[in-house]
């Protein structure tokens, strides 16, 4: 098996595509053709902590597709337990793989070596790559090196794709934070003007004076609800959560603009609406750390990430110091005390049921890491 393909080839092919199911099977295509192999195979997370091979190159057995991957079952089974990438020289007989697959793998399919690797994107472990052949081989590690060069470039693909969703749900809310703008104007000055006429037709003595304001008045009201049924209708379509991932790019997008340090965002899981008071959090404890970074180590470069987990989610922040003098100035920063600005926030992270804990790293970097409840989280007093 001979690597054939820069990765000037490998991010074109498999890292620009459209969608992640294009990906994944750009991702397959191109192992086999690289590899020379036999076959080759993904399965894709189903959301629900199961694996079923939905893509293949190579499998001649329609019946292949039922199988279903969870940890402890099969090759991919193992690769999910202890998260790293696998071989094996003899499927049918390793004593490491259970009995789940053998029948359909090696008895109908007649694979005998086999390797696995994960395939890491945005929302965790997205699918399992697998290179097979027929003879009783491991595919070793030349095979297992192209899977995970070939599995980055999809990881990157994914993440871009992740990405660009993100930029179009912010572009929606954008839009729909112009039209509230336009409807307050434009509703506003209409029902001014059906104001006015009201008034003015109470002076009227003149029936068909008084007949004429009635129509405008009818006719401006129609105008008003017809255009409030409109912009409702834009404004129905912004995504649960946009609205929270909003204020922090505009907070973020300040805070860059005053200060000179480059703050970057990433994120893990599905953005979705929180409780108010953790959003409120949040973005008090953004800000604060972000301050604090700035001015005991005059940082340059901040990363936040956001996980979104099923219950709970959490806002990490680390600061890259100017220079490696600021390193050791981090301990200056102020503590969490019932006084300081971390305190405070440390308090309410204790009354919404979460925490917040300012730790240091390797090398004296200062961390400070948030985890809130997103189930039954009580108000803030």
């Amino acid at each position: 098996m001979q690597l054939q393909h820069s990765d000037d080839l490998l991010a074109s092919s498999v890292g620009l595509q459209s969608t992640p199911a294009a990906i994944v099977r750009a991702a397959v295509d191109v192992s086999r053709e690289i590899l020379s192999a036999d076959s080759t195979f993904a399965a894709v997370g189903d959301g629900g902590g199961g694996y079923p091979i939905t893509i293949m190159s190579g499998i001649r057995d329609p019946k292949f597709s039922a199988i279903h991957v969870r940890p402890g079952a099969g090759l991919g089974g193992q690769v999910l337990l202890r998260g790293r990438s696998l071989s094996i020289a003899d499927y049918a007989h390793d004593p490491t793989i259970s009995r789940d697959f053998v029948h359909l793998v090696s008895e109908v399919e007649g694979i005998g070596g086999m390797a696995c690797v994960p395939l890491v994107g945005p929302a965790g472990l997205e699918a399992l790559l697998y290179v097979a052949s027929r003879i009783r081989e491991s595919p070793g590690d030349v095979a297992i090196g192209t899977l995970e060069r070939v599995s980055t470039y999809a990881r990157l693909g994914l993440q871009h794709l992740a990405a660009r969703e993100r930029e179009l749900e912010l572009e929606r809310l954008r839009e729909r934070q112009r039209l509230a703008v336009e409807l307050h104007d434009s509703v506003a000055q209409m029902l001014f003007s059906i104001g006015v006429a009201a008034h003015y037709s109470r002076c009227q003595g003149d029936p068909e004076t008084l007949l004429a304001a009635m129509h405008d008045i009818e006719a401006t009201a129609a105008s008003a609800r017809r255009e409030l049924r409109e912009t409702l209708e834009h404004l129905s379509q912004c995504e649960d959560g946009i609205g929270f991932e909003a204020r922090i790019e505009g907070e973020v997008r300040l805070f860059q603009r005053s200060t000179g340090c480059t703050v970057r965002i990433t994120r893990h899981g599905d953005p979705r609406a929180l409780p108010e008071p953790v959003e409120s959090l949040i973005l008090d404890a953004l800000i604060e750390g972000l301050r604090n970074a700035v001015k005991h180590v005059a940082a340059k470069l901040a990363v936040a990430h956001l996980g979104y987990g099923s219950g709970h989610v959490t806002l990490t922040l680390q600061a890259q110091p100017a220079a490696p003098s600021a390193a050791d100035a981090q301990s200056s920063w102020p503590g969490s005390g019932a006084g300081s600005g971390i305190g405070l926030l440390k308090r309410r992270a204790r009354q919404l049921r979460g925490s917040l804990e300012l730790e240091t790293h390797t090398g004296s970097i200062k961390v400070l890491k948030l985890e809130l409840p997103t189930i039954g989280c009580p108000e803030e007093p």
